[in-house]
């Protein structure tokens, strides 16, 4: 019924949508450790003309205090803001992108950091909790929060010859920062980061980064100061697919956007349908209102978060008959940015017309074939997931026995001729068997007389047909269990649906994917909740896809820089996609943005890339 009432409303009428209004003050929600004085020295005014327009607000606000300030632009540097006031960054993510902080600023090669060492104690017979504490000044608290790992101490046990911090001692030393940069990838801290987003945009665990970064106890409680220089990994751990730059979401203040979607509703054709007509067993149907929806809450967050959005909704009709009517009565003039159209024909012919960006949402297998400047290819092309593949093995390689299964086909010799070359180009790869079927079968023992109970095997398979790979994952799934086995595959098409997903796991099923879905996320969980709310039901593949791509574009363009400028600063993580668009000189923009997902044993799904 919701999806049936929205179809009606575009039958109606095509309407814009705008929020916001310029105003003389806006609000703006303080930072951890942020005191007024900053945020004043930031807006070029005095401490105390900010504090009378704040008279409730102490000179040392807490995290997340909403406070009003004028409304000009805010420096760059400064902190994020919830409605409009926020900075233009540039993250240092990469040893080669570095960005100077107001920490850092006196000396780009040596600065001063502060870290926390702590004096020890090591727990002799008879000493108890409590003579501890008095003999150093503390509070059972502070060491029980100075040793988290002891968990005995919060009942008053001891262990003779355990180690105890008995007491932080906070010093200043200066870091080389160059010789930091050199080692490790790495990330200078900005505001509104948490450590949540940090691992889940660089998959790493917490206790990578608390094992790395020693000199920050404060991690452990998930704290992060602006400024931080966090070692992220070893530099001989990052491969070239890693070391990219991580796009920070900014918003200019008194942005506004002028968003144009064009898609297929075909209202008119269904005006006279019921709701169980129009959607029952029509795919087209589903995927445009879903995506639709998805849109819908992408514009209505980035609305909330200060930015003026003007929304112009177009219905292309059936194989988009209706956009060259509004092409010829100029429509989509006067527009920042183009999503859509559904059909990948169209897309050339209104970008050819607009000037501006035009953003072609899903994927289709004729876009490879886009010339204009103007398309952006929100999509990773199926030519990229075999080079992909093939770098995360090559970079992942520790001895292992390599194996390809392959067939006739052109387009799987072409994938073959791809990871093999990649692959190569690692000095200790030498042999790579490849296997086609003989008679239409891959005798198991092809696999097993190669394979070594003392090596552990990769098994790719290239090919997509039904047939073959049943047939390799068969031979698989009945090796001796002392042989260790990993099976890859380009990518999880239908002939992997019909095989048990136990079958899966038990081959440790690994492969490339444009989509990657953290169910534990915060941001996961918060817009499947939203969208519950909303909808009644829960978001389907296009519902995601159409949030991720249009709040993406729109805080893109929030930043105040053109959408392909953006390009440029880095790669973005969403929902479930990751944009990390290039720029062809001559040519459309891609997003090349992967994943290499494996299946774990209890049939989760975990992003090793």
């Amino acid at each position: 019924m919701k999806k049936l009432q929205f179809l009606l409303l575009v039958c109606i009428l095509t309407f814009a949508v705008s929020c916001g209004q310029q105003k003389r003050y806006v609000s703006y929600k303080t930072q951890e450790g942020e005191t007024m004085r900053d945020i004043a020295d930031r807006l070029d005014m005095k401490t105390k003309d900010l504090l009378r327009l704040n008279p409730d607000v102490g000179r040392r606000p807490d995290a997340n205090t909403v406070i009003v300030i004028p409304n000009p632009k805010i420096k760059k540097g400064t902190s994020s803001s919830t409605t409009s006031p926020e900075e233009e960054v540039n993250t240092t993510d990469t040893n080669n992108n570095e960005e100077t902080t107001p920490e850092t600023k006196e000396d780009n090669t040596v600065f001063q950091q502060t870290i926390v060492e702590y004096e020890t104690h090591e727990v002799q017979k008879g000493e108890t909790v409590y003579r501890i504490t008095k003999q150093y000044g503390i509070t059972k608290e502070d060491l029980i929060k100075f040793n988290p790992e002891y968990t005995n101490i919060q009942s008053n046990n001891l262990s003779i010859g355990q180690v105890l911090k008995v007491k932080a001692i906070e010093k200043t030393v200066p870091i080389n920062k160059n010789e930091v940069l050199e080692k490790f990838l790495t990330h200078i801290v900005k505001s509104k980061e948490t450590m949540y987003s940090l691992t889940r945009f660089y998959n790493v665990t917490k206790e990578d980064l608390l094992q790395l970064n020693p000199e920050y106890p404060e991690l452990t409680d998930n704290k992060l100061s602006i400024g931080q220089l966090l070692k992220i990994k070893p530099i001989e751990e990052v491969s070239k697919k890693e070391n990219y730059t991580f796009y920070k979401d900014s918003i200019e203040v008194n942005t506004s956007i002028n968003l144009t979607i064009l898609l297929p509703f075909k209202a008119n054709e269904y005006s006279s349908k019921s709701s169980k007509d129009i959607f029952e067993g029509n795919q087209l149907a589903n995927m445009v209102t879903d995506f639709y929806m998805g849109a819908e809450m992408a514009i209505d967050s980035i609305k909330k978060q200060g930015v003026l959005v003007n929304v112009n909704i177009f219905d292309t009709g059936n194989r988009g008959k209706n956009i060259a009517t509004l092409l010829k009565n100029k429509k989509l003039e006067n527009t920042d940015v183009v999503i859509g159209p559904f059909y990948s024909d169209k897309a050339e012919v209104v970008a050819r017309d607009v000037n501006a960006p035009v953003v072609f949402p899903h994927y289709s297998s004729k876009q490879s074939k886009f010339t204009s400047s103007k398309l952006v290819k929100a999509s990773p092309e199926k030519d990229n997931y075999a080079e992909y593949l093939a770098s995360y093995l090559k970079d992942s390689y520790k001895d292992q026995e390599i194996f390809i299964v392959s067939d006739d086909e052109k387009d799987t010799n072409t994938k073959v001729s791809k990871i093999i070359s990649e692959l190569k180009r690692h000095d200790s790869i030498n042999t790579i068997h490849v296997l086609k079927p003989e008679k239409g079968y891959i005798k198991r023992a092809r696999f097993t007389s190669k394979m070594s109970s003392k090596r552990h095997n990769w098994v790719i398979i290239a090919s997509d047909d039904n047939v073959v790979v049943a047939d390799a994952l068969n031979s698989m799934i009945g090796i001796p269990d002392e042989v260790k086995v990993q099976v890859f595959t380009l990518d999880k098409g239908d002939a992997y649906d019909k095989i048990d997903n136990n079958k899966l796991a038990s081959v440790n099923f690994t492969y490339v994917s444009n989509t990657y879905t953290d169910e534990e996320a915060i941001e996961t969980k918060a817009f499947n909740t939203k969208y519950l709310q909303k909808n009644n039901t829960i978001p389907s593949d296009y519902a995601v896809k159409g949030f991720d791509v249009t709040y993406d574009v729109l805080m893109r363009l929030a930043s105040g820089n053109k959408l392909t400028k953006t390009f440029k600063k880095g790669v973005s993580l969403r929902i479930e996609n990751k944009f990390d668009y290039q720029k062809k000189t001559f040519g459309s923009s891609g997003n090349q943005g992967l994943f290499i997902v494996k299946y774990n044993e209890d049939l989760s799904l975990s992003r090793l890339r």
